[in-house]
C-alpha cells in the first residue's frame, strides 16, 4: 500500500495524464502512467550502468525516469525531451537539477546539440510510435539513428492495439529495416494496458 504522500503524487500524475490525454489524445496516447513494473523492465533492457550518454524521449510525468536515473553512472549525461510543456513542467518539479527540453523528436539532434550532446549510447522512448503518422515515424527514427552510437540501443514499448493498426505494423517494419537487430521482449502484464518492450540495436 502506498504511503499518503506517494498516493497523492500518484493521483496527481494520473489526473494530469488524463487531462492531457483529453486535450491531445494522439500525442499522449495513454490514460495512465507506465507502471513501475514496465519502467523497471525497460530500464533493465539496456546497459544504462555503462552508458555515457542517455536520452529519454517523451518522459511524460516521469514514470520511466524514476527507474532510469538510479541505474546511471554519476558521470553519465542525461537529457529528457518532452513535447508537452505541461508534462515538462511537472517533470522539472519531480527531478530538480536534471535537464528536460520541450521539443519534437524530429528535431532531436538539434536539441541534443544545444546541450553539447552529439551522440547517445541509449535512448529510452515513451513515445507512442504506432499512433504517429508514417512521415513522423520515419523522420523521428532517422533522428534517433543519427544520434545513436554504433551498437547503441533504443528501447520503447507498445500495446496490442498498436500492433493491429496499419501505422503500428509500418513502424515495426521500419524499425526492422533500419536497425541492425530488433527484439520484441516479453509482455509486461502488470501494466495497464499490458505492454510489450521493443529493443532496437543500431
Amino acid at each position: 500500500m502506498l504511503k499518503p504522500e506517494a498516493a497523492r503524487e500518484s493521483l496527481r500524475e494520473h489526473m494530469l495524464l488524463l487531462r492531457e490525454f483529453v486535450r491531445y489524445p494522439f500525442h499522449t496516447a495513454a490514460l495512465a502512467p507506465s507502471s513501475r513494473h514496465l519502467a523497471h523492465r525497460m530500464a533493465a533492457a539496456v546497459p544504462l550502468s555503462t552508458a555515457k550518454s542517455v536520452v529519454e524521449l517523451g518522459p511524460g510525468t516521469g514514470a520511466l525516469t524514476k527507474a532510469l536515473l538510479p541505474r546511471l553512472d554519476q558521470q553519465a549525461r542525461f537529457l529528457a525531451v518532452e513535447l508537452n510543456p505541461t508534462f515538462a513542467e511537472e517533470w522539472r518539479r519531480q527531478f530538480p537539477g536534471r535537464q528536460v527540453e520541450v521539443g519534437n523528436v524530429v528535431n532531436l539532434r538539434q536539441i541534443c546539440s544545444r546541450h553539447d550532446m552529439h551522440s547517445a549510447d541509449c535512448i529510452v522512448s515513451g513515445l507512442p510510435w504506432p499512433s504517429f503518422p508514417i512521415a513522423l515515424q520515419e523522420a523521428g527514427l532517422e533522428e534517433v539513428l543519427s544520434l545513436l552510437n554504433p551498437g547503441g540501443q533504443m528501447v520503447t514499448f507498445g500495446y496490442h492495439v498498436g500492433m493491429c493498426m496499419p501505422s503500428g505494423r509500418h513502424f515495426m517494419r521500419l524499425a526492422q529495416k533500419r536497425f541492425r537487430h530488433v527484439e520484441r521482449l516479453a509482455w509486461e502484464w502488470r501494466n495497464l494496458p499490458p505492454a510489450y518492450i521493443l529493443r532496437c540495436t543500431r
